[in-house]
């Protein structure tokens, strides 16, 4: 029984976060609980009709993902985390061999070089079979990400037989953001 409940509870922990209540949108767009009222207040005005995406639950608001960003700073926030930049693409490649964490982060480090405008934050961990591969967010174009991963990763020679990639255009920034954070080896950002 207890196996079952220890499994239960890692499939939970793998879903999806659809809603969030005030206190976890703090942390998300680096506002005050009290700016966060007060957003609120217009919020409430513009999706009063749409209850699947705003509701209120007792005294906790359920806020939808696809409307977090209406809570995002008006204006550049001095604390700024990973959740309130612009995320646009998650990549992920697994290699077929287990290379070294200094290989990913070299990987990293020269796509980085080809999107010098952008931000990159990345986690290298390891996979079911204990081999490393790696996670990264950036507020680059898809196209432009997809470009410099290609080119990167045919410099070492490592084609579709060596090396399962997957490029994919970010729908929920939030949920991607705790999901690269998962389990680390080693993780940062570039700026």
């Amino acid at each position: 029984m207890k196996e079952f409940d220890n499994l239960i509870n890692q499939t939970n922990e793998s879903r999806i976060k659809v809603y969030y209540n005030l206190a976890e949108l703090e942390k998300l767009t680096g506002m005050s609980i009290r700016a966060l009222k007060y957003r609120m207040l217009e919020v409430k005005k513009k999706y009063k009709d749409v209850p699947s995406l705003l509701s209120k639950k007792y005294r906790e608001w359920n806020i939808h993902y696809t409307i977090v960003d209406e809570f995002k700073p008006k204006y550049n926030t001095k604390g700024r985390t990973i959740e309130t930049f612009d995320l646009k693409t998650i990549a992920t490649w697994n290699p077929k061999f287990n290379y070294d964490v200094k290989f990913h982060l070299q990987l990293i480090k020269e796509i980085k070089e080809q999107l010098p405008a952008n931000l990159i934050t990345y986690t290298v961990e390891l996979d079911g079979r204990g081999y490393n591969h790696t996670h990264f967010v950036s507020d680059a174009e898809l196209d432009k990400v997809h470009v410099a991963i290609k080119k990167t990763l045919d410099k070492y020679l490592l084609g579709k037989n060596e090396i399962q990639f997957e490029i994919k255009r970010i729908i929920n920034k939030y949920s991607t953001v705790e999901y690269i954070k998962k389990a680390p080896i080693t993780s940062g950002t570039l700026k």
